[in-house]
């Protein structure tokens, strides 16, 4: 009888080693299963968050979220600037917020895993004061992703369609219908961007999604209301809310998950 419950004591033990073996394989593959990717993201006040809480509602921050919650292994840079247009992140300018958006890059690039640039500009270039041609909207783009190819070889780069803004807009700049107008055309020249390098054999640069302008396109329910300087109690639209910087997060996230999968 002593014999028996000596042998199944050591069957328990055996048991309970294999289980607890299993369970650290299981822990160590799930910790070695996460896909890492570095994200750097360049915009204006939509990418930094302004007039929503930037620490916590801002996009990047949201998409950063939604990737750790997919089983990712996410950081990122929040490198937006209000009222930046696209010839500030020109390398030849080498603006503040050029070198600072290098600084966070260049941290992120000898880190493992993916290395992802999101890109979304042209809300101001649109703009009366601006008035960027589609022309110059290209050349300048061109610029600033042809620098972030050169510096960082292994990159995906993702470039993004800006989102709709009402026609009342006008705080310190005026867009207004006009430049509405503007920022519409940007969209095939992002276009044509990504193809042009696809037709050069760079399969580093990407589209984000086509769906983002037409889906915030009068949805004033995505942003913040705000005062227009036309007055009479006119309202503009330019800004997302907490709810529409979550849902711009989701087109986001979908297009970097793509890009780290290239890397």
């Amino acid at each position: 009888m002593a014999g028996m419950n000596l042998r199944h004591n050591k069957m328990k033990r055996k048991i309970t080693c294999a289980f607890c073996a299993c369970m650290c394989i299981a822990t160590l593959c799930g910790f070695a299963g996460k896909r890492k990717v570095n994200i750097v993201f360049i915009g204006n006040s939509i990418t930094y968050g302004a007039e929503i809480d930037h620490a916590t509602q801002a996009p990047p921050v949201r998409v950063a979220e939604r990737l750790k919650a997919g089983g990712y292994d996410a950081d990122f840079r929040n490198c937006g600037v209000s009222g930046s247009v696209t010839s500030d992140w020109l390398p030849s300018r080498n603006t503040w917020m050029f070198k600072r958006m290098v600084e966070a890059a260049d941290a992120m690039a000898v880190r493992e895993g993916a290395l992802v640039f999101s890109i979304m500009l042209g809300t101001n270039d649109s703009s009366i004061e601006c008035r960027v041609s589609p022309a110059d909207y290209y050349d300048n783009m061109r610029q600033i992703v042809d620098y972030i190819l050169g510096r960082y070889p292994k990159t995906q780069v993702i470039v993004n369609y800006p989102i709709w803004y009402s026609a009342h807009t006008y705080n310190s700049a005026r867009y207004l219908h006009e430049g509405q107008e503007r920022l519409k055309s940007y969209l095939p020249i992002i276009d044509r961007l990504c193809k042009d390098y696809h037709l050069e054999g760079n399969k580093r640069v990407l589209n984000g999604s086509r769906r983002t302008f037409g889906y915030f396109e009068n949805r004033t329910d995505l942003f913040v209301a705000e005062n227009s300087s036309l007055g009479q109690g006119l309202k503009f639209y330019l800004h997302p809310n907490p709810e529409g910087a979550a849902r711009l997060a989701r087109f986001w996230t979908k297009s970097i998950k793509k890009a780290a999968k290239s890397y």
